[in-house]
């Protein structure tokens, strides 16, 4: 009699094979790591610019967190230290000055814009602190328009 020998079917190999799946895997591990790597960096560098109102309508939300706050400087608010380091000075809503509460502002950074003055466009960048202070680590004054149309003899290009 005729015996039927059954072979053991031959074991099948993955399309993909131990050694590409080992290569894809740690692709896949490195894609992921890079990709967390670019959006934290992406939060951590989004600063939002915000209005004095908007800051204050958030209330205590906003403490110790990075923000870019504009309004105009409140006049005669603008105190120097005596080391000429650092300014104190207070900002408000150019449209909502009357009806608006003013922000108080520190900044120690060193070096203060020279155009800084009443009534001028500050645009400062730091933390609100528990007190309602909001700590700049870096402020911006807004050029004057006064000499835009001016002739061209009259304008200060140095």
């Amino acid at each position: 009699m005729a015996s039927i020998v059954q072979s053991e079917p031959a074991p099948s190999r993955s399309p993909l094979g131990g050694r590409n799946l080992k290569f894809i895997i740690a692709g896949g591990v490195i894609v992921l790591a890079v990709a967390y790597l670019v959006l934290m960096g992406v939060q951590g560098a989004t600063v939002y610019f915000l209005t004095v109102g908007e800051l204050q309508a958030k209330g205590p939300a906003a403490q110790n967190q990075l923000f870019r706050v504009s309004g105009n400087l409140v006049p005669g608010t603008l105190e120097k230290d005596a080391n000429g380091l650092g300014i104190h000075f207070l900002i408000a809503d150019p449209l909502a000055a009357a009806t608006s509460t003013p922000l108080s502002v520190e900044y120690h950074g060193g070096q203060v814009p020279d155009i800084i003055g009443d009534n001028i466009e500050i645009v400062a960048e730091g933390k609100l602190d528990a007190q309602g202070t909001f700590t700049a680590n870096n402020v911006l004054a807004k050029c004057p328009s006064r000499l835009e149309n001016a002739p061209p003899e009259e304008h200060d290009y140095s």
